[in-house]
């Protein structure tokens, strides 16, 4: 059995090597997520991690069992996606900054390969922070690192995981990659390592 995680997030292969997967490949899924739209942010992250296993299959042997995913922020009702300008990145961090709470949207799908059985479902979290260092926010946002994270931010870096005020829910679910949910979906599709 292979797993696959596809995705080119690093903190989600961290993740999978935290819970003890140190064998997985990693293929990048080529699509374009902003040509998936819902209004309603669970079904929108599950249409995107589903279409990034789609796009994954086709480049995987039928002993491989595909794990993608996507997170949006949530913040006031709006949904966000990875920034568009320093401008943006800059006032979404600053909201963060003032204690407005952040709802991270993630899902996790999971397809196996050898009949295209697929569980796909989306957790929630919520973080609040203490105010940031302006020194850090600028870092951060300067370095371009900004433009890969929804909502403008990661909570296991700097100048985030110091100030992190409260969690509640999954903090994997924040991180990027749902612990309970992948869990489950691997051991009901039959997946052992």
């Amino acid at each position: 059995m292979k797993l696959i995680l596809g995705s080119s997030s690093k903190p989600r292969a961290e993740l999978l090597h935290e819970w003890g997967f140190g064998d997985f490949e990693i293929v990048k899924p080529d699509i374009n997520e902003k040509s998936v739209r819902d209004d309603d942010p669970e079904n929108l992250v599950v249409m995107i991690a589903e279409a990034k296993a789609d796009a994954v299959m086709p480049h995987v042997s039928d002993d491989s069992f595909v794990i993608t995913s996507d997170s949006i922020a949530v913040v006031g009702g709006e949904i966000r996606e990875k920034p568009d300008s320093k401008e943006e990145a800059y006032r979404w961090i600053r909201e963060l900054s003032s204690g407005v709470p952040l709802d991270q949207v993630t899902s996790v799908s999971i397809t196996r390969a050898k009949d295209s059985k697929r569980l796909s479902a989306a957790s929630r979290g919520t973080v609040v922070f203490d105010p940031l260092p302006d020194d850090g926010i600028a870092q951060f946002v300067e370095s371009g690192d900004v433009f890969h994270f929804a909502g403008a931010y990661v909570i296991e870096d700097e100048p985030f995981f110091s100030h992190i005020q409260r969690i509640e829910g999954e903090y994997e679910t924040i991180v990027g990659l749902p612990k309970k949910l992948t869990l489950a979906f691997l051991k009901e599709l039959g997946y052992s390592h």
